[in-house]
């Protein structure tokens, strides 16, 4: 039952920032009353956890998924390109300034180190690779997401360029 709510603001919060979007906007895009949304979530704050732990929670399902891929170039450009692709919050929720609230920064932070183990597990198994080198390669692939967003939001990468310069650098 939650889901579908979860699922619609968490599109408006990927597409804005948490202080442009208001409880008034998010009771019209889910065509509710406010009162009603309040019902659901105590606060924006509260709301705003659940719609993170939520995609976080998809985004952990897509990467475990996608390092399943036998394709390293496969795997690379599905970390750029996830974050536009998805409209998938947690994966750009540091590029929106929401490092500013308490509760959501340690979130935030709880759930990178949840992911840098992911990358490192795979990373280290598959090509040895050591948690400075996961955490260099991690930044390296998040700044490219943002850069896909910022210079290429309706293009592909051309990973016929980048993936394998990004593969001599660090494979």
């Amino acid at each position: 039952m939650k889901t579908p709510i979860l699922e619609k603001i968490e599109t408006l919060f990927s597409e804005n920032s948490f202080a442009e979007v208001s409880m008034d906007d998010i009771a019209k895009g889910l065509d509710m009353k406010k009162a009603s949304l309040y019902y659901h979530f105590p606060s924006k704050e509260q709301m705003f956890v659940e719609v993170l732990e939520f995609s976080f929670s998809k985004y952990k399902t897509y990467l475990t998924e996608l390092m399943e891929n036998p394709s390293l170039d496969k795997i690379l450009l599905g970390i750029i390109g996830y974050p536009m692709e998805s409209k998938n919050l947690f994966s750009v929720v540091s590029q929106k300034g929401y490092c500013k609230i308490g509760v959501i920064r340690d979130l935030i932070v709880l759930k990178n180190m949840e992911l840098l183990e992911i990358f490192y597990r795979y990373f280290h198994e598959k090509y040895g690779f050591n948690q400075e080198k996961t955490m260099l390669l991690q930044s390296l692939l998040n700044d490219l997401s943002k850069k896909y967003c910022i210079f290429d939001c309706h293009e592909t990468l051309d990973s016929g360029k980048l993936i394998p310069e990004i593969i001599k650098i660090f494979f």
